[in-house]
């Protein structure tokens, strides 16, 4: 999907903002620009008033300076001002003409010949123009009128005061962007109003490519924002068929209310208006509300309200067989952030995280992007306090849909104490305190269709095998440890709880203390001690109450050194000078605790990733799968450093490492994998990343990984970004072997191309295709773009349409196939 204003008649309206106040666009009042200073002739200068002039009454309303030329006529009817002539009004309006007629009888002057009109950020140029004096109306009929970025011309042009402002208005009227003598595009009407920093109004639009039309529509109020009216967005989708997306934008508190520049005054409600139709699946419609004020405006989005009452609810891009799906299919979230002036010296804040969905399949059906990153959104809502040493937080966590696994927090209070000095002492504290009612529930399908099935089940019955294959990650490795069990242990019936519905109360603290020392300049040595504490309370898994008491002991160490390796210079590799820093580290880290039983309340646990866990408690976030380990952490950064821009910037940065497992049952081995991160940034169009990590001693960790990406712009016409992942042998994650590449070619001043791929060699497969075709069009750029997606069990197929101004803040090459909304 195209991003907002990305579409055809979207950016030619639009984007059409006034320079009003842009002193670099258009002269101040009253001074005309450069190129159209008159510079004097020889001829004797004859103003109004001198003993040369013809006598007459001089209009009180206007200026008027002859510059050379000869002056004919009388003071009844009029004169002849041989010029060139430059005429000033008593409204800031400044005019300037090889020749001019005054009649004194009509109340106007004729200015004729290379006319130049400045009013405010309005220019106009043309071979004639006549200004009423007395009623301040100019008459720039024929004229082409600049409003930068914009101009016009009309058959009949008119400026007219309507209330406190000016309008400006145009019969037969065209509008551009394409500022050369012959434009590639015109919006042309037959009646066009322009309310500057408003809207315009057309009448009877049409839109020419060249010289023929392409699109036709009776009326359009278009305000001159971004953010506001009307937008659409075409395409086609294998799951869709083909499709288009409208909507229409309005401020909803004060859209006529002139701006004062105090954000809290201007209007800040921006409403979004929805009606999508797809050939396949019907029409949907919806409204977003955002506040502009908030410049995060990705992640706190407002208020978002969808339905669509879906002809094909079991239609599936991926192959799965769906159960039913009710038609009425709908979405409701609410992102917002609130930041509340509490007290001086505190930063106090409201966040709202909450997401209604109609059922487990519409993030895939109609968000895709959405749900290939989160396809089981959050529900919370909390208010933090957060200070130069601490931050405060209460917050809660709903279960607002019962399709997925979900946690809930009803609340929790969290109180978290960064590093800091003990009462000006060497001695530093940090530290870290919660109490929260904690619970987790499976999801209803889940609950009905497998754990509860699988109940009486043991490890050798074919039926409860195939249950178990439906399960992933914790699920799995919980309901296999029950089945394991024999059938009549009572701790099945806490595995199957822990499984189902597990709460509880939970009270957790952990304190530190650290004394960081330095020794000769080079050697850093900071010893650290600390204790915590956790209650478990009102479980519903295991019997009574549960007491969990830490200790933890550690030392982090490390050498630094530095060498100057001269001035040497290379511009081709952006080197200006480098200084090599080699530094030897170790982190050691005990932690003894009570390591918890199968079937014990267990919320917040590890996530199975590739890296390596952190051996700092304090901010260890698997609260219940806190086991005792006693693992040394061994490695070595280096860092290039050279000058840029100024400052020193790490051109090069390696940092190797390795863990030694004195205990910890989260690994097999005594040694963990030999890790190592690259980042790499000689210039600003190359760049490259590299992790990786692979068994040295022993089997390691028991697995292998690499992951880079490198950025390369070979020329000002071609660059690509390549990556390459791969995965074998982890216990929890499936094995991968993948590459990406995306590429953009500039072919010539008016045509790209872009391609994106995707390809899993495990299994020779190519995930994903994306072509998309961009031709420049002067002050816009249009796109065509094309996209297969193999799922394996079937083929997603889309194409969609852009059009877009180049420097428009959201723009970007290649454009987004994948975001629908």
């Amino acid at each position: 999907m195209l991003k907002s204003g990305a579409c055809f008649l979207l950016l030619l309206l639009p984007l059409l903002p006034l320079g009003a106040e842009d002193a670099q666009v258009l002269p101040e009042p009253g001074k005309a620009p450069p190129v159209d200073t008159i510079t004097p002739v020889p001829a004797p200068k004859i103003p109004y008033g001198s003993s040369e002039s013809p006598q007459t009454d001089m209009p009180n309303n206007l200026k008027i300076t002859n510059e050379g030329g000869s002056i004919e006529g009388d003071n009844k009817t009029g004169m002849h001002l041989g010029g060139p002539v430059k005429i000033e009004g008593d409204n800031g309006l400044e005019m300037f003409s090889d020749t001019a007629e005054l009649d004194l009888q009509a109340k106007s002057v004729t200015l004729i010949g290379k006319v130049s009109v400045y009013q405010k950020n309005v220019m106009h140029r043309g071979p004639r123009a006549v200004y009423y004096y007395e009623r301040k109306f100019l008459d720039a009929s024929g004229m082409r009128a600049s409003m930068d970025p914009i101009l016009l011309e009309a058959a009949k042009f008119t400026v007219e005061q309507r209330g406190n402002s000016q309008v400006y208005v145009g019969e037969n009227a065209g509008i551009t962007t394409n500022d050369v003598e012959d434009p590639n595009y015109w919006i042309r009407s037959k009646k066009m109003t322009i309310y500057p920093n408003d809207k315009i109004v057309l009448n009877n639009l049409k839109i020419y490519a060249g010289d023929t039309p392409v699109f036709w529509l009776p009326y359009l109020s278009q305000p001159l924002d971004a953010n506001l009216g009307y937008h659409f967005t075409p395409g086609a989708r294998s799951g869709w068929g083909g499709y288009i997306l409208n909507s229409y934008g309005i401020m909803l508190d004060g859209d006529d209310s002139p701006k004062t520049g105090d954000p809290d005054k201007d209007p800040w409600l921006l409403s979004r208006w929805h009606l999508d139709l797809r050939a396949n699946r019907g029409v949907g419609t919806g409204v977003d509300l955002s506040d502009i004020r908030i410049e995060n405006k990705e992640n706190i989005s407002g208020l978002k309200l969808y339905y669509t009452y879906d002809f094909a609810p079991q239609t599936t891009a991926h192959g799965e067989i769906r159960g039913y799906v009710a038609p009425n299919r709908y979405s409701a979230a609410l992102k917002y952030q609130f930041a509340p002036k509490f007290e001086e010296g505190a930063n106090w804040r409201i966040d709202s995280n909450l997401n209604k969905l109609s059922d487990y399949y519409y993030l895939q059906d109609f968000n895709p992007d959405v749900y290939r990153t989160n396809p089981a959104p959050d529900n919370s809502l909390g208010i933090y306090r957060r200070d130069d040493s601490s931050l405060l937080s209460i917050y809660t966590r709903y279960r607002l849909n019962d399709f997925y696994r979900s946690d809930t927090r009803l609340p929790e209070v969290a109180f978290d104490q960064v590093r800091r000095p003990i009462f000006d002492t060497p001695l530093q504290h940090e530290g870290k305190t919660s109490l929260g009612f904690i619970g987790e529930v499976a999801a209803d399908p889940t609950r009905d269709g497998i754990i509860n099935p699988m109940a009486n089940l043991k490890l050798t019955d074919p039926t409860a095998l195939q249950l178990l294959s439906q399960l992933t990650g914790y699920e799995r490795t919980l309901a296999a440890s029950m089945l394991a069990l024999p059938l009549g242990d009572p701790r099945r019936e806490a595995i199957r709880t822990q499984l189902l519905d597990t709460s509880y109360g939970r009270f957790n603290t952990y304190q530190e203390i650290s004394l960081p020392m330095m020794f000769g300049g080079f050697l850093s040595f900071v010893p650290e001690a600390g204790v915590g504490y956790t209650r478990y309370f009102s479980a519903t898994g295991p019997d009574g109450d549960i007491s969990r008491t830490m200790y933890h002991v550690g030392a982090e160490t490390s050498l630094k050194f530095s060498k100057d390796l001269g001035p040497y210079r290379n511009h081709d590799w952006g080197i200006d000078g480098l200084l090599h820093i080699f530094q030897p580290y170790a982190n050691w880290s005990v932690l003894s605790t009570n390591n918890p039983e199968l079937g014990d309340p267990m919320v917040d646990r590890l996530t199975p990733s590739t890296r390596p866990q952190t051996l700092d408690p304090v901010r260890f976030t698997a609260t219940d799968q806190m086991q005792s380990w006693d693992i040394v952490r061994m490695g070595i950064r280096n860092r290039l450093l050279t000058r840029r821009d100024g400052q020193s910037f790490d051109w090069l940065y390696v940092n190797t490492y390795m863990d030694a497992f004195l205990e910890n049952p989260q690994r097999t081995g005594n040694l963990s994998n030999l890790y190592n991160d690259i980042r790499w940034r000689p210039l600003p169009w190359f760049g490259l990343d590299f992790q990786s990590q692979f068994p040295v001693v022993s089997s390691g960790s028991g697995f292998s990984e690499y992951n880079s990406l490198v950025h390369f712009m070979v020329s000002d016409n071609f660059d690509f970004a390549l990556g390459y992942g791969w995965l074998a042998g982890h216990p929890m994650l499936l094995d991968s072997n993948r590459i990406s590449l995306q590429t953009y070619t500039r072919l010539n001043e008016n045509w790209g191309i872009g391609t994106r791929h995707v390809m899993e060699l495990a299994d020779n497969t190519l995930e994903l295709q994306q072509y998309t075709l961009h031709r420049d069009l002067g002050n816009w750029v249009a796109g065509l773009g094309l996209t297969q997606r193999n799922n394996r069990t079937n083929q997603e197929y889309g194409v969609v349409f852009s059009i877009t101004l180049k420097e428009f803040p959201s723009a970007s090459l290649p454009f987004s196939i994948d975001a629908q909304q």
